[in-house]
């Protein structure tokens, strides 16, 4: 295949003569289609006399298990165990219609192969009943799917241990929740009045579904009775030592270096960050013409302004004082500081309660940097201020940038060379509404630890829990120096009394990220703009993509530090350059026997030859569906199929993701580690060097909810971004593009309202 015009890729950059393409929803783009049964009725294991005593056996052990707590509060519900065979944890295999006749109360979800029921004595007997006597085909392959059958005990309501519990002196308490009003009410009434017998102080954080957490204070006061009152009440779904989060330093480094010049700014261009970390030092600050606004919940000598500071510096003026290095975004934000961390660190609960109290204050403000962590993130359920960054997330519309968080212990880990660490992205980085942001090195160093490019020996990886991708990008977070020290690598930040020193850590990722996308966000939104606003969706997918279409196509390993990989600039997440052709689409999708479809899909006629397309396809999609908190692994209610192929009649066949891709078929583990099922980022690309045949295109998505899950009472909007590429720098892909798009009667119009701004600070 000939090609013209071609240049290398390193030359092309995004132009403002291409704005990237919206196409809108329209209600002509949904259809029918007929799903397959899922095999919900096929036996996964022969359900004969033995297997059926072998369950009836486990259900005693564990009914045996739970006397104690069933004597001591009849009125609660206990809880059972389902454990699913990895066959059986597809919905369409789940337990359900067993579950119905042996009257167990659905209770949620724990890891991924385990369902939680709540029973009564009653539920019990019935419940043996069914497994020895029912024998219909639904209730056989129901029975086939269990594995075990285990309690829900003190055990697994306190896995740390009641030690932990008093030695740390603070608790996080949550509740069973069920799908109806009057036992989550009669288990809500019944813990607190358990708490106020044993005069325990306590505080009820409001959950956007479901009951309230409750943070339990001056624990260590109630002594071993009090406590196995309290832990042997049924209703208690977890309970463990209140977590503490840090501002996310690797080092502590010597407040050292040349006195900062003075940055400037643009006051008519400028979007707002708020910074949510230690406070930002206003006294004789380089960066004082960037705070426009500040919210204290924490005073000194609780904070000392010093890891807010660097932050902010980075978002005010971060090429300006690193010598304005081509990896750092030259678009800088306005800092709205709210300072609620303290220096030393802070309870969850406590930041809980700051930080909806703040994203109340000021909801005007969209971009929310958390340069925080705590532990690592569990591998099967979320932590609860993760949940608390998507629950506001929703009801404020705004976009949480988060650190992936620090791992400092030994050893240092190279790269390529893998090595089994323990360093799984920090909490609250695995949120799924928020941009979670893992971080690169910039400079080559002979004594560097990392080459400019690989992730630093720091920053942590993916995924979060249930095999969620994280992180969702990089971005410049400082090089570290032999043995384990800042230096010339490393990232230039502000102290708060005014001079340069360097450092480095996730926390400086991520406010280089927050100032795209602040941009990014401004760019879209307008007081008459026709398509629909900016949302935190919306914005983490032009982030996502633009990070896509500046890096190389990663494997799976990879892409567990890189995420989608480290973006260019905002003008890449808005604009093409020559060789590339975008369309952003919206599509409200309808889970069940509903598709939603694009076709036939304009392709640049360049590409093509022979009736084959030679080139790249990058598709990113990102939405927000359902969440709830009480559902453990299965926290995300729903999964969005993409296809992007080539239509024959009306079947289309996959080519982005191809058909035969691990994880597109097969188990649903398979499904969920390999292909991101129930993920709500999906992001996919190939390229097609010798060609693909096929005459029609499209692209087509579908939504599935979990079991249990109400339907929607609303269309589930999903962003779709779609970039077709030369793999040679054709420049003539765009303009043709455009002009299949004309022939094609689509309704569309450019995405960006305005072009971001590159400020030059003097």
């Amino acid at each position: 295949m000939t090609r013209k015009n071609v240049h290398a890729r390193e030359s092309l950059s995004a132009r403002v003569e291409n704005p990237f393409i919206h196409v809108p929803f329209q209600a002509k783009d949904l259809s029918s289609i007929e799903r397959g049964g899922g095999g919900g009725g096929t036996e996964l294991a022969l359900v004969d006399d033995a297997y059926r005593a072998a369950l009836s056996k486990a259900l005693f052990r564990a009914s045996t298990a739970l006397s104690r707590e069933q004597t001591l509060y009849p009125q609660a519900l206990s809880h059972l165990v389902l454990k699913l065979r990895d066959t059986g944890i597809a919905k369409s295999h789940r337990p359900v219609q067993l579950a119905r006749e042996a009257e167990l109360e659905p209770a949620g979800h724990a890891r991924i192969d385990e369902m939680l029921v709540g029973a009564t004595s009653s539920s019990f007997t019935e419940f043996n009943r069914v497994i020895l006597k029912r024998d219909t085909r639904t209730i056989r392959s129901n029975l086939s799917a269990i594995e075990s059958i285990e309690p829900w005990d003190r055990k697994r309501r306190n896995p740390q241990g009641s030690k932990q519990l008093l030695d740390h002196g603070r608790a996080v308490m949550r509740l069973f929740q069920y799908q109806h009003d009057s036992l989550n009410e009669l288990n809500y009434e019944s813990v607190l009045t358990t708490l106020k017998s044993l005069s325990l102080p306590f505080i009820e954080i409001a959950q956007g579904r479901g009951l309230p957490i409750i943070g339990i204070q001056d624990l260590d006061g109630i002594g071993g009775d009090g406590l196995d009152v309290l832990l042997d009440f049924p209703g208690i779904r977890t309970i463990y030592a209140e977590p503490f989060y840090l501002p996310q330093n690797t080092v502590v480094v010597p407040q050292s270096g040349a006195s900062a010049s003075k940055a400037s700014a643009q006051e008519v261009t400028l979007p707002t960050v708020a910074v949510f970390d230690t406070g930002v030092s206003r006294d004789r600050s380089p960066i004082a013409a960037f705070l426009k606004s500040q919210d204290i919940y924490v005073l000194p000598p609780d904070t000392n302004h010093e890891h807010g500071t660097a932050v902010a510096s980075l978002i005010a003026a971060g090429s300006f004082y690193n010598d304005k290095h081509a990896w750092i975004p030259n678009t800088p934000a306005f800092i709205h500081d709210v300072c609620a961390l303290e220096a030393t660190g802070a309870h969850m609960s406590d930041l809980e309660l700051r930080l909806q109290e703040a994203v109340r204050r000021r909801p005007d403000v969209k971009i929310w940097n958390l340069s925080v962590g705590g532990d690592p993130c569990d591998e099967s359920n979320f932590s609860d201020l993760s949940m608390t960054l998507d629950e506001l997330s929703d009801k404020y519309q705004v976009l949480f940038v988060v650190a992936a968080g620090n791992y400092n212990d030994l050893p240092r880990r190279n790269w390529p060379t893998p090595v089994a660490l323990k360093d799984r992205i920090s909490t609250p980085g695995e949120s799924v509404r928020s941009l979670t942001v893992a971080s690169v090195a910039h400079i080559d160093a002979t004594d560097g630890l990392t080459a400019a490019g690989n992730p630093a020996p720091y920053s942590r990886c993916g995924p979060g829990p249930v095999f969620t991708p994280k992180p969702d990008l990089t971005h410049v977070g400082g090089g570290v120096h032999a043995p384990w020290s800042a230096g010339t690598s490393s990232l230039k930040v502000l102290a708060p009394q005014g001079h340069l020193y360097h450092s480095f850590g996730t926390s400086y990722a991520a406010p280089l990220a927050s100032c795209m996308a602040a941009h990014a966000w401004q760019a879209l939104a307008g007081l008459h703009n026709p398509n629909p606003g900016p949302s935190p969706s919306l914005v983490k997918a032009l982030m996502i993509h633009s990070a896509q279409l500046a890096s190389p196509d990663y494997d799976s390993y990879q892409r567990r530090y890189f995420g989608a990989g480290r973006p260019d600039d905002v003008l890449r997440a808005l604009y093409d350059s020559d060789d590339c052709f975008t369309l952003v689409f919206q599509a409200n999708l309808v889970p069940g026997n509903m598709r939603w479809r694009k076709s036939p899909y304009p392709m640049p006629d360049v590409l093509i030859e022979d009736e084959k397309f030679c080139g790249e396809i990058i598709i990113t999609a990102v939405y927000a569906p359902p969440l709830d908190p009480n559902a453990g692994s299965e926290y995300v209610r729903a999964n969005v199929e993409l296809s992007f192929g080539t239509i024959e009649g009306d079947n289309i066949t996959g080519k982005v993701p191809m058909e035969s891709e691990e994880g597109q078929s097969g188990y649903e583990t398979a499904q969920i580690s390999s292909g991101n099922k129930w993920s709500p980022v999906k992001v996919h690309r190939k390229a097609f060097p010798r060609g693909v045949a096929g005459k029609i295109w499209g692209l087509q998505a579908t939504a599935l909810l979990r079991a249990y899950e109400p339907a929607l009472t609303e269309a589930l909007p999903v962003h779709i971004i779609v970039t077709i590429r030369s793999l040679d720098g054709d420049l003539r892909v765009r303009a043709a593009g455009m002009r299949a798009l004309a022939q094609s009667n689509w309704v569309s119009t450019p995405l960006p309202l305005r072009v971001p701004i590159n400020v030059i600070n003097r």
